[in-house]
């Protein structure tokens, strides 16, 4: 008689790819801070890492209270001036500046932090060889000139589909379309692009925050930089500054201890964790349906 013997080799587990990131843990909510040191996974749970992030927040709750952010912009000097015109005259930047948007010299040393992790691997490309005392060269990196980019594009014949897939968050539909082509064919459609992404200090309850450029700032202050080209405007109203969702609580940087750029460097207020990769995927299909009237 012949039997079968189960195999006992264990399933193979899922693989998740991470990447090293710093994550301001003084500020979140606790199960948050346990969460994002587990790598984003609510089902790990280590005595370390509710220890490390109650001495975060006890460090932060012994800082004294007070916003002081005196002298944090200045005008850009005569020699950025060429520069400014460039973008001002750029159609994918010069909406900007019809919104009210300026170009500042910002210290990030003073800039409060809504972002509650960054990606260090992004950061430091992004800010690779900088020169700490070339203004230009750095407004480049801050405020750079919208340029072609070439799409990761590719079609799938099967599913009769477009996908564009990138790790740039920037990646965006941006429109949609539709006209006649040729007599009889009729054309439809998306456009999409990788948006400009510029580094904004924004005033609002009479403190400046950083809306966009994370990466770049702690690229920059990683390397000893600490005074960089911005573009800056005031806001009256919360919801028009338009921030996306996942960022700290609102208490956290309008409270009397608001996280700095520079926490994101404080080993006793945020930690080296690994957070999962993502990619922002945009995928473009044509389907034929068959229906009962």
């Amino acid at each position: 008689m012949q039997t079968t013997q189960e195999s006992t080799t264990p399933p193979a587990e899922f693989v998740q790819i991470t990447r090293s990131a710093r994550a301001l843990l003084g500020w979140m909510q606790p199960q948050e801070a346990e969460k994002v040191q587990a790598g984003g996974r609510a089902d790990v749970h280590k005595p370390e890492y509710v220890e490390r992030a109650a001495h975060a927040r006890s460090v932060v709750a012994a800082r004294p209270p007070g916003v002081n952010q005196a002298n944090l912009v200045s005008d850009p000097p005569e020699a950025l001036q060429s520069y400014i015109t460039s973008l001002e005259q750029n159609p994918a930047a010069s909406q900007y500046f019809q919104q009210g948007w300026r170009v500042c010299l910002a210290d990030l040393q003073k800039v409060f932090a809504l972002q509650p992790s960054i990606l260090i691997d992004q950061a430091v490309k992004r800010t690779r060889g900088v020169v700490p005392d070339d203004l230009s060269a750095i407004a480049a990196i801050s405020l750079p000139l919208p340029k072609p980019a070439a799409l990761p594009l590719l079609f799938d014949q099967g599913r009769q589909s477009w996908v564009l897939s990138s790790a740039n968050p920037n990646l965006r539909i941006i429109g949609n379309w539709h006209g006649e082509i040729q007599p009889g064919l009729t054309g439809f459609g998306f456009t999409v692009s990788v948006l400009p992404s510029f580094m904004q200090v924004a005033r609002f309850a009479d403190r400046y925050i950083l809306r966009d450029g994370y990466h770049r700032a702690y690229g920059f202050l990683r390397a000893g930089v600490s005074i960089v080209p911005v573009l800056t405007r005031e806001f009256g109203q919360f919801e028009d500054l338009g921030l996306p969702p996942g960022l700290l609580p609102t208490a956290a940087y309008l409270g009397e201890r608001p996280p700095l750029l520079p926490d994101f460097l404080d080993n006793d207020v945020s930690a080296e964790v690994a957070l999962p990769s993502v990619q922002k995927t945009i995928v473009v299909a044509g389907l034929e349906l068959t229906t009962f009237s």
